[in-house]
C-alpha cells in the first residue's frame, strides 16, 4: 500500500493524469412518458430529483422531470430556498419545479422570479421557467415589473428575452422603453430587441 502511495505520488508530482470515475448518467424516464411514473417510491422519487440536479453537464429533459410528478416539488422547493445551496443546484431545482408545475411549484418560481436577493442564475432560471406556470396575461403582468425594477442589468435582460419570446405584441414596446433607460446601454437587451425587431 505504501509502495502505491509512493507511486501515485510521483504520478502526480510529474504531471500524470489521475483516473477520476466518470460521473453516472442521470437515470431516464421511460420512452414515450408524458407524466409522473407510479412505479417509483417516494424514495426513488427524491433519488432520481438529486441525481438531475448533480447531472450539471448533462441535459435534463421536460418528461424526465414530469415523471418524478408532484411528489418531488417538496424536495426540490427545498433545494430552491436553502440560500447556501449552490446557486447551480438551485437553479436546476426552480427549472424542475416549473416543468412539473402545480400550484405549489408555480408559487416557488413566481417568488424566486420576483425577488431580489437571488443569485441571477437562480432568478433567471425562474423567469425561464415562468412561461410553464403562467398564461400569457400573468406573465406580462409578473415579469413586467422585474423588467423595470430588477436590481441587476442581466436580470432585466433575462425578463425582456422571455417576454419578447413567449409575449411579444404585448410587452415589446415596454423593452424598448426600458433598453432606452438602461445605464449602460441597450447591449444587455440585444437578443430581446432582435426578437422585438419582427414586431410592429
Amino acid at each position: 500500500m505504501i509502495g502505491f502511495s509512493l507511486v501515485l505520488v510521483a504520478f502526480v508530482a510529474a504531471g500524470e493524469p489521475v483516473y477520476r470515475p466518470p460521473r453516472p448518467a442521470a437515470p431516464r424516464a421511460a420512452p414515450g412518458a408524458t407524466g409522473p411514473d407510479s412505479t417509483l417510491s417516494d424514495e426513488e422519487v427524491r433519488q432520481r430529483a438529486e441525481a438531475y440536479l448533480d447531472a450539471l453537464d448533462v441535459p435534463v429533459t421536460p418528461d424526465q422531470w414530469r415523471a418524478l410528478g408532484p411528489r418531488a416539488v417538496p424536495f426540490l422547493e427545498e433545494v430552491v430556498t436553502n440560500p447556501d445551496g449552490l446557486p447551480s443546484r438551485r437553479a436546476a431545482a426552480v427549472g424542475g419545479l416549473a416543468v412539473i408545475g402545480g400550484n405549489r411549484a408555480r408559487e416557488v418560481v413566481l417568488k424566486t422570479a420576483h425577488s431580489d436577493a437571488e443569485p441571477v442564475a437562480v432568478r433567471a432560471a425562474a423567469l425561464h421557467g415562468a412561461p410553464r406556470v403562467l398564461t400569457s396575461r400573468e406573465l406580462v403582468r409578473e415579469l413586467k415589473p422585474v423588467l423595470e425594477r430588477a436590481s441587476e442589468p442581466a436580470t432585466r435582460a433575462a425578463a425582456a428575452d422571455v417576454l419578447a419570446r413567449h409575449v411579444p405584441r404585448a410587452a415589446c414596446s415596454a423593452i424598448r422603453a426600458q433598453a432606452g433607460r438602461e445605464a449602460e446601454g441597450e447591449a444587455h437587451f440585444q437578443r430581446a430587441l432582435q426578437r422585438c425587431g419582427a414586431v410592429p
